[in-house]
């Protein structure tokens, strides 16, 4: 009987590993099915296959157009388009392969208070010339309120913005902007529209020019430009098209970033300020450092050099300690002549 049992377990293991890869897969594939469409309507190449563009009916079927990375993830690639160099998609599913797992996921998201887990989908867009001025830089994003926080502490950009609600966004959703005629710019009524339709997938929607990650050194703080869109995986057909109107709008708002985004004299300066605040802060940490550094090196000396003075005889010691005293001295005597 206890080997019954144990061969038992072991087949039904192996059976929800496999029926939950297979689970994934097929939402993965049907969820690219659904924006399919929109993706070949808006860039020249979707997919990875490079011989493949959109000016043509294609039959490969949109499978083709995802890579499994895990059993939980699948990322798709778009390129070819005016004023976005390539689209970077992942798509993260539940670890439905492992059942186990999963429990703990839900379990520990309970205990703690966050966020269940649940399907979601990222695009990450890269403007063309993204890292030269082709357009102001700026933070701008709408976030559902249930997320609001964890981006907040996990986006340093996001770090920098003022959070508000407004009147023309669902109650769901706030808004995250460094200056207000960022926001009105971009507020578009088929923007609009869009988020109020895909209200219930939307995670949040990000265009920035800072990085996601709080830089440690100078050398990192390199402004670089991108957006960001998290949806929820549809479950239902209006989903699936409010899906699809929503990554229309995503896109487009690119494209009014880049045509529109020259802002006045008083908003540049403004975000010119919070940039180089930033710096200064990284620079007198830099600074700070490099004399905890220093310090810690000349105490080195200073042990390394007492160990030798204690190796020498009566009168070297004497001699040492008198030179290391006149040395000093004329140290304090440079530090007043240059306060002076």
């Amino acid at each position: 009987m206890n080997e019954f049992w144990f061969f038992a377990i072991v087949v039904a293991f192996v059976a929800v590993h496999v029926g939950g890869n297979s689970w994934n897969k097929r939402k993965a594939t049907k969820w690219m099915k659904s924006q399919a469409d929109a993706l070949r309507s808006q860039f020249f190449q979707v997919g990875f296959d490079e011989t493949v563009t959109t000016t043509e009916p294609s039959q490969i079927p949109e499978s083709k157009y995802l890579k499994r990375v895990s059993p939980v993830d699948y990322v798709f690639y778009a390129t070819g388009r005016l004023n976005i160099s390539l689209l970077h998609g992942k798509i993260s599913l539940l670890t439905r392969h492992n059942i186990i797992m999963l429990v703990f996921e839900y379990v520990f998201s309970f205990l703690l208070s966050t966020e269940p887990p649940k399907d979601v989908v990222e695009f990450i867009v890269r403007p063309t010339d993204s890292d030269k001025s082709s357009y102001d830089g700026f933070v701008f994003a709408i976030v559902n309120k249930e997320i609001m926080k964890r981006v907040r502490e996990e986006s340093y950009d996001l770090s920098l913005t003022r959070t508000s609600d407004h009147p023309k966004l669902p109650v769901s959703c706030t808004v995250m902007s460094e200056a207000a005629e960022i926001t009105e710019t971009l507020f578009t009524p088929e923007l609009l529209d869009a988020v109020k339709a895909a209200e219930s997938v939307l995670q949040y929607l990000v265009i920035s020019d800072l990085p996601v990650d709080r830089p440690k050194t100078v050398e990192e703080y390199v402004p670089k430009k991108r957006a960001l869109l998290s949806v929820k995986i549809a479950n239902t057909p209006e989903q699936e098209q409010a899906t699809v109107q929503l990554v229309n709008a995503f896109l487009n708002t690119v494209d009014l970033a880049v045509a529109k985004a020259h802002w006045r004299p008083e908003v540049s300066r403004k975000l010119k300020a919070t940039r180089d605040d930033e710096i200064r802060k990284l620079k007198k940490i830099a600074d700070e450092e490099k004399a905890e550094e220093l310090a810690k090196q000349r105490a080195k000396e200073k042990k390394e050099q007492k160990q030798e003075i204690g190796k020498l005889t009566a009168e070297e010691q004497r001699k040492a300690q008198t030179k290391e005293r006149e040395k000093e001295i004329r140290r304090q005597r440079t530090k007043q002549v240059r306060k002076a």
